[in-house]
């Protein structure tokens, strides 16, 4: 998602685009990412969160494909509506499929964590995306980088899982005893 954000306009330049207009593409994102959200959403009360969650990180990687093609402002933007179709939902679903993989009483922790390490990565993403472009001229392996890893994403997250890695736990006898209730002898 750095890559969006930091880069996208300087790629749509590259395509022949004025500087505005590729920021008005850009905006796009924002719009796609509502109706992703709540589309994404509804789909997964309906079809279940992980399925969706991968679907989602499927769309992004599809985005990054089309960008890999774009020869035009309008391909560019068609591609930046796909991963901005994935743009929120893969945040709230991720928070959904976390509660479900580590349960309620772990959520803050390892959702705090999953949202702490995601900085470092789009940040490396956005310098990679750079470097790419100052030694080859072009975007274009940070776009199959990009694409690569959406697609990883969505392989491992749809990858079924049958037990939740932490259940809840339940309260020890002696917590218990101690709000009143004896055991059952």
């Amino acid at each position: 998602m750095g890559f969006v954000n930091a880069h996208f306009v300087a790629f749509a330049t590259g395509l022949g685009a004025g500087s505005i207009a590729g920021a008005s593409s850009l905006a796009s994102v924002g719009a796609m990412s509502i109706i992703g959200a709540l589309t994404f959403g509804y789909f997964a009360d309906r079809r279940g969160k992980r399925p969706m969650l991968a679907l989602s990180y499927a769309f992004r990687g599809a985005g990054y494909g089309v960008l890999l093609m774009a020869d035009s402002l309008l391909v560019a933007t068609i591609g930046v509506m796909i991963i901005g179709a994935s743009w929120t939902s893969a945040i709230s679903l991720t928070g959904a499929v976390t509660a479900d993989q580590f349960g309620l009483r772990r959520l803050g922790t390892v959702y705090g964590a999953i949202f702490a390490i995601m900085p470092v990565g789009a940040s490396t993403g956005v310098w990679v995306a750079g470097r790419v472009f100052d030694v080859d001229g072009n975007y274009d392996l940070a776009l199959w980088i990009s694409m690569a890893v959406g697609v990883g994403a969505a392989l491992i997250i749809g990858v079924p899982r049958y037990r939740q890695l932490a259940p809840e736990v339940q309260p020890a006898p002696e917590l218990a005893i101690a709000e009143g209730s004896a055991p059952k002898a």
